[in-house]
């Protein structure tokens, strides 16, 4: 296996002067999390992104925002490429954290358990499937508070506008902050 056809980024952290020193915290697909410094009271991390859908998602004008998404700090730029071929994207970020056993669980599980199951009754469109589940749980009354169902609608229109692939099933797509609020940290992909 090629280093670029694992399911996590094996980039090494780039060197920048914002990045030097710091704990690495997390690694996804196409992304390489690291603590920062807090700043009155807020913790924050520095987000490297390679993914062009991502760092759209964390700092495009018409990103989507409010209560459930996470709150951006600044745009550092770029840092050289990753091994995939894009530019890596500083972006500061609120720290967020796993989903404990709250209420933030409860309604991160109701989400993906019926973004896979909507997935599966629109599986016949293939590629096209995530996107149509998506829209399905943002229109369908399930429940969901209206900052949920607003930030399910807001998400869709992302999705649609930025060409990207909704992905609510990894547990790490949803997360949440220290006060127990369900953030969508990463419910997004490239094509």
């Amino acid at each position: 296996m090629h280093d670029n056809d694992s399911p996590i980024i094996t980039d090494p952290i780039p060197d920048h002067p914002l990045l030097r020193g710091r704990r690495e915290i997390g690694r996804g697909e196409s992304s390489i999390v690291v603590e920062a410094d807090t700043v009155n009271g807020q913790e924050r991390v520095y987000k490297i992104l390679s993914s062009p859908t991502d760092h759209a998602y964390y700092t495009a004008p018409d990103r989507p925002t409010g209560r459930h998404f996470p709150v951006v700090f600044a745009d550092h730029g770029t840092v050289g490429h990753s091994s995939r071929g894009f530019p890596f994207h500083i972006v500061e970020v609120e720290r967020l954290y796993p989903l404990g056993t709250g209420e933030a669980a409860k309604v991160a599980t109701r989400i993906s358990t019926a973004y896979l199951d909507a997935c599966m009754m629109w599986r016949n469109l293939a590629q096209d499937m995530g996107r149509i589940a998506l829209h399905h749980l943002a229109v369908t009354p399930m429940g969901w508070s209206d900052a949920v169902q607003e930030s399910l609608r807001a998400l869709k229109t992302f999705s649609e506008e930025y060409g990207a692939l909704p992905d609510l099933i990894k547990t790490d797509n949803l997360m949440m902050r220290k006060d127990g609020t369900l953030v969508f940290s990463d419910p997004v992909f490239m094509e």
